[in-house]
């Protein structure tokens, strides 16, 4: 069977009303010579069931279920199976661009040693199934010949919203293998480490302007909002590992990335029925003596009016601190329009 140019990775999970509309995408898409690997991530409703009757008989397509691991361990199957020269990922609920693949196809013949694509996206906040707010993460055209100075960069396309995910990127097949990069199976941060650990091999970069992936986030459902024990630890891991890659060189806006993400770790503690608000307290307060947090909140930047309010907030005395992060959940309860706003601002 002739080896394809691109392969496709879609972790699929409880996805019986997004699958077939998804599948179709993936089948109507602009080119010919691509697979895509489904990885059922253990599904629980009829996920598996559609995947069968619906791509059973299309040669571009394979399938697999695998026991409940999470995306990460899902797109690490997919990988393993993967025959194609170059990767991309896919989530089960998500739209790509009809020409991604044609567009990608046509980049890399103008840059074959390109071992990275990033591509502009639009990311898509939904509430109670309507389009709440709709933002283009743009990026601007540009290549990078040398590591040293996308890492010098790497900061600024954070902050830009464009380095953490890894649906708007095409992956070198060869070089994911040479160096062994695999997603960590993390309830969140999996994505953005796995990218850092990629990045680090990188010396070629194509910077993408075109728009290849429209991303839905579920405001209120999305897994940046769940609790997690360990989510603070994912956070100071992805802090410590860029600060590593890119050789120190902006550890003051890493900081203030930081203080962005951490704020979610507290909001979802905020919100969680798993603990008591005992526990919360203790839990926020843990968080806000670390020695992580500590560094961060005396060294990030403050290149924004947000920045400037987050680390204000995390240099307050806890107590402040932890009744302002319970009020914010409230806020972000009646109004996650306004929370996305925020967010785009940072």
């Amino acid at each position: 069977m002739k080896k394809p140019i691109f392969s496709i990775i879609v972790p699929v999970y409880n996805a019986e009303d997004t699958i077939e509309r998804s599948i179709d995408r993936l089948q109507s898409l602009e080119f010919n010579d691509y697979e895509v690997i489904l990885v059922n991530d253990g599904s629980t409703d009829k996920t598996e069931q559609l995947i069968h009757q619906l791509v059973d008989k299309n040669p571009k397509f394979q399938w697999v279920t695998t026991k409940n691991q999470g995306p990460g361990f899902a797109r690490n199957e997919g990988l393993n199976r993967a025959r194609g020269d170059y990767i991309l990922f896919f989530d089960a609920d998500d739209t790509p661009n009809r020409a991604v693949l044609k567009e990608y196809e046509q980049l890399l013949k103008k840059q074959p040693n390109a071992d990275l694509i990033v591509s502009s996206f639009v990311f898509r906040t939904i509430d109670d199934e309507k389009v709440i707010s709709e933002k283009i993460n743009q990026v601007t055209e540009h290549l990078y010949t040398k590591r040293e100075d996308f890492m010098e960069d790497m900061y600024t396309l954070m902050n830009q919203q464009l380095m953490y995910v890894v649906w708007n990127k095409c992956y070198r097949k060869d070089l994911l293998e040479k160096h062994r990069v695999r997603f960590k199976n993390y309830s969140s941060c999996e994505d953005r480490i796995f990218n850092l650990d990629y990045f680090e091999y990188c010396d070629e970069v194509l910077m993408n302007p075109g728009i290849v992936y429209t991303y839905e986030f579920q405001g209120g459902k999305g897994i940046t909002n769940k609790y997690n024990a360990n989510k603070f630890q994912t956070f100071e891991e992805f802090y410590l590992r860029a600060n590593e890659v890119t050789n120190n060189n902006n550890k003051a806006g890493m900081a203030s990335l930081l203080l962005k993400g951490t704020t979610s770790v507290l909001l979802s503690i905020a919100e969680t029925h798993q603990l008591t608000n005992t526990e919360k307290r203790y839990a926020i307060k843990e968080i806000l003596n670390s020695d992580v947090i500590k560094e961060a909140r005396s060294i990030a930047c403050t290149d924004s009016i947000i920045k400037k309010l987050t680390k204000f907030y995390f240099n307050l005395p806890i107590i402040i601190a932890y009744h302002t992060i319970i009020l914010a959940n409230k806020i972000q309860r009646i109004s996650p329009r306004l929370i996305a706003l925020l967010k785009r601002k940072y």
